[in-house]
């Protein structure tokens, strides 16, 4: 394990009661590893980090890097996917795709659409 500094939670709320020096330190990660966005349980702030959330006025991340990207992936709208049928001749196919019905591309299963390109 790490040996962590400081807890997340310790971390100050306003950017501007914090110094530079906290990227000296190793802080603990809100999540604590009970997640499953593969949690490295501790991080350092990088100085460019610090600068960035001192110029837009943020507060310091609590999570650690691995759980950021996770929380911001799962904030992405999710496609509407639409069960559709293998347009070429013949083909039986159905599957999910992003493409509405009502759209003008002509849509292959993953099959058809090998043989044809290929």
């Amino acid at each position: 394990g790490y040996n962590i500094d400081i807890k997340s939670q310790d971390l100050e709320d306003d950017i501007n009661n914090t110094d530079i020096s906290i990227c000296n330190n190793i802080i603990g990660c809100m999540h604590e590893g009970t997640c499953d966005e593969n949690c490295t349980e501790a991080f350092k702030i990088t100085k460019d980090e610090f600068l960035r959330c001192k110029n837009f006025n943020l507060p310091l991340p609590r999570l650690c890097p691995n759980c950021r990207i996770y929380e911001n992936f799962n904030e992405l709208p999710k496609p509407k996917l639409y069960h559709r049928s293998c347009m070429n001749k013949g083909c039986p196919n159905e599957f999910e795709t992003s493409y509405a019905p009502d759209r003008p591309e002509i849509v292959y299963c993953e099959s058809c659409y090998q043989k044809e390109v290929v």
